[in-house]
């Protein structure tokens, strides 16, 4: 009997409920409540106003107070919201035309200060570490602010003048083609093309031009717009590959012709601009010559003077890219490429199938990847998953792929393509004689759920907001658990702290700028292929799509600088722990559990069906909202 009693203690020890460190009362019901992306600090919502917590005192740091009318319509439930913003990419927040550090809540923009009527848009500025904000003062005129992120100081400000309305027809408006490179700015607004020195913000152009895309060239030295002959939201739309199996995503067809301008002069360079025969798809640079894709065909064009360099232009739908050989030029076209000399007259008679040596079919307009190995090759379109032995031509075995529900994540560290089918599981990987046939069950409450994957010592830990299962590289179960929710049955939880996507989505383990948790990212078949067509084969066959991808890592690098250092190395710390909110013991509890053993670490009881929570990983701290009132929960 003793023994017993002791069992049942040491168990009820494991589900002691904490007791919250702090507890914050509003004047109003908390509305919303979340994490700033970058500082971390708490933002409360509520009809009467917006405020920043510092968590590990329990006090407000700051708060902001709506306009009475915005005050009264939230009261009578007409839901007119919050008038806060955060700034992405960025230690600021907004909150009616003024921006303030979130740190602080210290004043560093607002209209009465600065002179503008209202901010349009922001963009990070890449060199500057800094935040350009775009406003309008007039219905054509605006100012350019761009403000440091590491001594919140306005760097500089100028005025701009467009020929046309900033706003458009419904009041809104911004900055479009905004591009960047080490030293100029450039965008389009009100029909203009804008083109900034970004060391003082001096004008370099202005010029009327309804430009649907603007680029640098490769030396920099010319900005080149393309015209947007279409404007229709609904028509002018195709799908093109510009990458080895990487698709555009639904882009609009724009103009056919192409000018260009001195970036450092703001003069227009080629004496005639470049007339297409169809409408522009996609442009590439190539041993320093303009490769321009259009809907019939492709040329190539010397950017220097805007003068063609192949007499014959490449007729073909579907061209992706080129790319220069001792011969001429390789040109690639839906899976197929070509051989032209250097004046671009076609030197074989018939084009060659891109992947050699397998019977690998695609469809002409069909994507694909593949992922090599010592063994053999996985390649992989949205429908289908394909392996092929080393030096064999036939095909060693085939899984279906449904882009509907079936998800793909890698695992770079262990070269594992991971499936999940429904209640399917494959590990993918030849040099491991991991294949098809090692697939495993696992019986998901809901595998439509699923959205994250995080790569453990020993495997993967799978889970969704109200399931989790471990297991091993191989594939095999270690635990799983499903966690019913309060008041199941009648809906489903949902949580402004809780992080869930659909299939054609990424998941990341952080609700944040960058993925630091150490994760494999999980997407629909087609997403999947797309991403990792971009990565692994834009810079070998479009030198464009592998800058793209090279700005997409600078990003990343960008985003850990802003990501508080303190505050990264803690969190990479404290990665352990997965949360899940469910009934337990007949209490409404939030579960702590360690993601490699699947033990529940914590409970902390919240006593409602639908809370609204957050987790600060780094901090170690746990927000509630109930009613008027912030608890904070502190968690090992």
């Amino acid at each position: 009997m003793k023994l017993i009693l002791m069992l049942l203690f040491i168990s009820s020890m494991g589900f002691a409920q904490k007791e919250p460190v702090h507890s914050i009362t509003f004047d109003s019901k908390i509305n919303d409540l979340y994490l700033h992306n970058i500082t971390g600090i708490p933002i409360i919502t509520t009809n009467s106003g917006v405020y920043g917590i510092d968590g590990e005192s329990g006090t407000k740091l700051w708060e902001f107070k709506e306009a009475d009318f915005i005050n009264t319509l939230n009261a009578l439930g007409q839901g007119a919201g919050s008038s806060f913003n955060e700034i992405p990419l960025s230690p600021f927040g907004e909150f009616n035309q003024t921006i303030f550090d979130i740190k602080t809540g210290e004043k560093i923009l607002d209209t009465k200060t600065n002179v503008f009527k209202k901010i349009l848009d922001t963009e990070y500025i890449f060199n500057k570490k800094a935040i350009l904000f775009f406003t309008q003062t007039d219905k054509t005129e605006g100012k350019l602010f761009l403000i440091s992120i590491e001594n919140k100081s306005i760097l500089w400000e100028t005025e701009i003048t467009s020929k046309k309305k900033l706003n458009n027809l419904i009041g809104t408006g911004g900055m479009s083609n905004f591009i960047q490179n080490e030293n100029r700015i450039a965008f389009s607004a009100g029909k203009t093309i804008f083109l900034i020195n970004e060391d003082d913000g001096k004008v370099i152009l202005t010029e009327k031009y309804d430009a649907g895309e603007l680029f640098f060239s490769e030396n920099n030295k010319h900005l080149i717009a393309v015209e947007n002959k279409n404007n229709s939201l609904v028509g002018g739309v195709l799908k093109a590959g510009f990458t080895m199996g990487a698709s555009l995503f639904r882009k609009r067809v724009i103009g056919k012709e192409l000018i260009a301008f001195d970036t450092n002069t703001g003069k227009k360079i080629w004496k005639k601009s470049i007339e297409l025969d169809e409408g522009f798809v996609d442009y590439q640079f190539e041993d320093e010559k303009l490769f321009l894709i259009h809907e019939e065909g492709a040329k190539l064009y010397d950017y220097h003077t805007g003068k063609e360099s192949w007499k014959k232009e490449f007729k073909q739908k579907k061209v992706k890219g080129v790319e220069k050989t001792d011969e001429g030029y390789m040109v690639y076209y839906k899976n197929k490429k070509h051989l032209v000399d250097n004046t671009g007259k076609k030197i074989w008679k018939k084009p060659e199938k891109v992947i050699k040596n397998v019977n690998f079919e695609v469809d002409e307009d069909e994507d694909f990847t593949s992922f090599s190995y010592d063994s053999g090759t996985l390649f992989i379109t949205p429908y289908r998953i394909e392996y092929f032995r080393k030096g064999e031509e036939k095909r060693v075995y085939k899984i279906s792929l449904n882009q509907n529900y079936d998800k793909l994540a890698y695992d770079k560290k262990n070269n594992n393509l991971i499936l999940l089918s429904g209640k399917k599981l494959y590990v993918l990987n030849p040099d491991k004689n991991l294949g098809k046939d090692q697939v495993k069950k696992i019986d998901f409450n809901e595998s439509d759920r699923i959205s994250t994957i995080g790569i453990r010592e020993k495997g993967y830990f799978i889970n969704s907001n109200w399931e989790y299962v471990i297991v091993d590289f191989k594939g095999n179960t270690v635990k799983k658990e499903h966690f019913k929710q309060p008041g199941e049955g009648l809906r489903h939880l949902k949580n402004i702290g809780s992080y869930a996507v659909g299939v054609a989505g990424a998941a990341s383990e952080i609700s944040g700028v960058t993925n630091i948790a150490g994760g494999a990212t999980i997407y629909g078949s087609g997403a999947f292929v797309g991403n990792q067509a971009a990565k692994n084969q834009g810079e070998k066959y479009l030198k464009r799509g592998g800058k793209q991808y090279a700005n997409s890592a600078r990003l990343g690098e960008v985003s850990n600088y802003l990501w508080d250092g303190t505050r990264h190395n803690a969190y990479i710390a404290t990665k352990n722990n997965a949360f899940f909110y469910t009934t337990k013991n007949s209490k409404k509890v939030l579960l702590q559990v360690n993601k490699d053993t699947g033990d529940i670490i914590d409970s902390y009881e919240f006593g409602i069906n639908n809370p609204k929570y957050k987790i600060d990983k780094p901090s170690k701290l746990i927000y509630f909202r109930k009613g008027k009132e912030l608890k904070v929960f502190s968690y090992n």
